[in-house]
């Protein structure tokens, strides 16, 4: 429990760091960059937090109810635009897979280097 807590807490600070500097990035974006900074430099252990990860991630599912219940209210607007939102969703999953896969590769190489 205590591992969730420090998970949304960090996402708390980052959500307040985005309000107040006004930045064009979402929080929960922020707040991953904020525990992978934390992570990297040894304040945060992955020990104190990779149970509370696992679990969230292992209830991904009902954090997808919502948007179920939104997609079955705009049907048709699914059917007007359906292949514009499935393109934009199509492109930028894309767009986070290869720059998951430059970043992992970018600090396998930077540990390789030490």
């Amino acid at each position: 429990m205590l591992q969730i807590i420090i998970i949304l807490a960090i996402w708390a600070i980052a959500s307040l760091l985005q309000q107040i500097m006004h930045l064009p990035v979402a929080s929960g974006i922020l707040g991953f960059f904020i525990l992978l900074f934390l992570l990297e430099v040894k304040w945060l252990q992955l020990e104190e937090v990779e149970n509370g990860a696992d679990l969230l991630l292992g209830e991904l599912l009902v954090f997808f109810i919502p948007p179920v219940v939104g997609v079955i209210q705009y049907q048709e607007l699914l059917l007007a635009s359906g292949w514009k939102i499935i393109a934009a969703i199509a492109i930028s999953t894309f767009m986070v897979m290869a720059l998951s896969v430059f970043t992992v590769r970018m600090f396998l190489q930077q540990g390789e280097a030490e």
